[in-house]
């Protein structure tokens, strides 16, 4: 999880596709871009997958994602990883 500090920023669309691998791949995280951090629970425990710290850091980086990103790509980078993840064509 240590991947993202509170010194991290994103800046570019690639920064962007990372940060989505990041938490499809390395949190294993079914996410929508628009949802709270602090909503995500496990499927297998029903625990929260963030604390509010964390939570919090991926929420700002969230809204720095949408900074960077045009009109509707943010969804497509997200949709993109999460089909390739779910394996869905």
């Amino acid at each position: 999880m240590a991947k993202y500090t509170q010194e991290s920023h994103i800046t570019t669309v690639e920064e962007v596709k990372d940060f989505f691998h990041h938490i499809v791949y390395d949190l294993d995280i079914n996410f929508h871009p628009d949802d709270d951090f602090k909503d995500y629970v496990s499927y297998e425990t029903g625990e929260r997958t963030m604390d509010d710290e964390q939570a919090e850091l991926y929420n700002r980086l969230m809204d720095e994602a949408f900074e960077v990103c045009d009109d509707g790509q943010i969804y497509e980078i997200g949709s993109e990883l999460l089909f390739e993840r779910l394996q869905i064509e």
